[in-house]
């Protein structure tokens, strides 16, 4: 893989997450070290993953963003690892007021939250405008990996932020009970 560029391989990783294929990942490339920006990551023929469910999150009349999950079976269980959830935003949003509506929706659901976890939120994620799209991804180790705009941005390796994380929009207790049925797949 020697002369394939950075760009080339993100690009090539996240069309295995989100598009129906016959490669994905090597687990390996994983297992070995935390992705970095200069991450290379080898692909291998193997189950690509499978849309689970869609839905958009609107505020009054207005569309924030169209929200995706996937995962090897296009089936959806509480803490199943792997899985891919996908934020295609369609309005503009400072980082400032992800991070805050993040931190919102932990406290109200009762989630325990480390302020590191905020810190490096901070330093990785960006502003959004419409058509940007943030990826969450985590593997089989419970490692939270980052994307925006089909570039790696960071990663968590604190295995209790991804279940933090998911359960803004995934656990019963999620602000929007609706949202979270049509994205694992109970309401159409």
């Amino acid at each position: 893989m020697g002369s394939l560029s950075k760009s080339t391989v993100t690009m090539a990783f996240l069309c295995a997450l989100l598009i129906p294929s016959h490669s994905v990942y090597s687990a390996q490339a994983l297992n070995d070290a935390p992705f970095t920006t200069d991450t290379l990551v080898e692909m291998t023929p193997l189950p690509s993953f499978k849309l689970v469910g869609t839905a958009t999150m609107k505020w009054l009349w207005l569309d924030i963003y169209q929200a995706r999950v996937l995962t090897p079976t296009g089936t959806y269980a509480a803490d199943q690892r792997p899985l891919s959830l996908s934020l295609l935003y369609k309005r503009s949003i400072s980082a400032e007021q992800l991070i805050q509506s993040t931190i919102d929706e932990w406290e109200r659901q009762g989630i325990d939250y480390s302020t590191e976890w905020v810190s490096l939120l901070g330093d990785i994620w960006p502003d959004v405008v419409a058509q940007d799209e943030l990826i969450l991804y985590v593997d089989e180790a419970s490692i939270s990996h980052f994307f925006y705009n089909n570039k790696f941005i960071g990663a968590f390796n604190d295995t209790s932020f991804s279940s933090a994380f998911s359960a803004i929009w995934l656990s019963e207790n999620t602000l929007k009970p609706k949202l979270r049925n049509q994205l694992i797949g109970l309401e159409l």
